[in-house]
Order: structure tokens, then sequence, then C-alpha cells
């Protein structure tokens, strides 16, 4: 009975300190290499909370792109800083599918993108 009363104890007060410790902010640069999916979309997989993708705005060299949560046709087809930011069922990071302002290869033109 003390053992487990005190395990118990013990338990609730590392959950308590670990409770305290303040979470780390996520990075909101994106470093990967994004993936060619067709036409003008690229798609790569994002550390981003799975709570805020539908606030999440997507910035290329300091500047909005959008608007957010387009269509993957209009996205691939027109292109033109279009962006949808998304979590497959069957997934557990997030995924971000978007285009460049330009329709450039984002792997080759240069330019930093973040989300916040």
């Amino acid at each position: 009975m003390r053992v487990t009363l005190g395990s118990t104890l013990f338990a609730l007060a590392a959950s308590g300190f670990l409770y305290m410790i303040p979470q780390e902010a996520p990075d909101p640069r994106i470093r990967q290499s994004f993936r060619l999916w067709q036409g003008h979309a690229y798609v790569v997989v994002v550390k981003y909370p799975i709570g805020k993708l539908k606030s999440a705005r997507l910035y290329e060299n300091g500047k909005a792109l959008g608007p957010p949560n387009s269509d993957p046709q209009d996205i691939s087809l027109k292109g033109s800083g279009l962006y949808k930011l998304y979590r497959q069922s069957d997934e557990t990071t997030p995924i971000l599918m978007f285009s460049t302002s330009d329709n450039t290869d984002p792997n080759t033109n240069g330019r930093k993108y973040r989300l916040e």
C-alpha cells in the first residue's frame, strides 16, 4: 500500500513538473526540400501544431501568399502563391501544398518560406 501511494504521488508530482516546462514554439521556417506534386504545386511535410492549421499563413520572403486553403487543382494549374495546409486522416504531421508567387521552383529560386 505504501509503495502504491508513494508511486502515485511521485507520478503526480512529476506530471505537474513537466506541465510547468514551457513548450518549445514551432519553428516557422521551412527548411526541407520541396517535392514537385504536379504543375506548379509543391508539397512538404511541416512541423506545425495540428490545432493551428486553419489559421496558419504562408510567407515568401516576408510577403504573404494565398489565399490559404486553396483547391489542390487550382494550386497545380494556376499557381501564383496559392496554398493549402492540411493533415491526411492517416498522417500525424501536416502537409503544405503550395505554389510560389511566380511559379518558380522553390528549391532553386533562393526565397525563404515560413508559416505563422
